[in-house]
């Protein structure tokens, strides 16, 4: 009996020394709203609020990983003929594939999630605020400060089933740390 726990207590702490981390990250940014509709005669629609993320990452082995993420993106929708400021806020799942590189680790992502439009309006159009579908792709690059700390940049396209059909390619920086 000693033994059989000995070997189970070993093999668990030669398990835990191997593994990989998951990493917690924080990052902020800015948005363009492709085509939008308060300004049709603009391809890109810069919005002068941020767009914060955050995420929680789980490896899935060496060089790909699990990333639960929540954002925010600015968003104003036209109802009504009127522009009604707001923004999305995104809880995704999606899958990260990093390559190493001379200056750090290139990543690619993409995954799918719902986005919850929220006006700022103290009374918003009825049937007009909820949660709907939305998909995102992402390329970055990860720079190490250190063996458990990263420095973040993304570049990120989210399009959701929206009225109007959103597409908001939003520009990151952030921390990563590992736990």
């Amino acid at each position: 009996m000693r033994r059989t726990f000995a070997v189970l207590v070993m093999t668990a702490c030669a398990s835990a020394a191997s593994a990989q981390v998951a990493w917690v990250g924080l990052a902020a940014g800015t948005s363009w709203e492709w085509q939008a509709p308060t300004a049709p005669d603009q391809n890109f629609l810069h919005s002068s609020e941020g767009a914060p993320t955050a995420f929680l990452a789980f490896p899935l082995d060496e060089d790909t990983v699990l990333r639960l993420q929540a954002c925010d993106l600015p968003h104003v929708p036209v109802i009504d003929g009127e522009g009604w400021p707001g923004h999305l806020r995104g809880y995704t799942i999606g899958t990260d594939y990093f390559f190493t590189d001379p200056i750090g680790q290139s990543v690619i992502s993409a995954g799918v999630g719902s986005y919850a439009l929220d006006l700022k309006a103290q009374h918003p159009p009825a049937g007009v605020e909820g949660a709907k579908f939305g998909w995102y792709v992402g390329v970055g690059q990860w720079f190490r400060l250190s063996r458990r700390t990263r420095v973040t940049t993304e570049l990120t396209m989210h399009h959701t089933s929206h009225r109007d059909s959103p597409t908001i390619v939003a520009f990151t920086a952030g921390l990563a740390l590992a736990f």
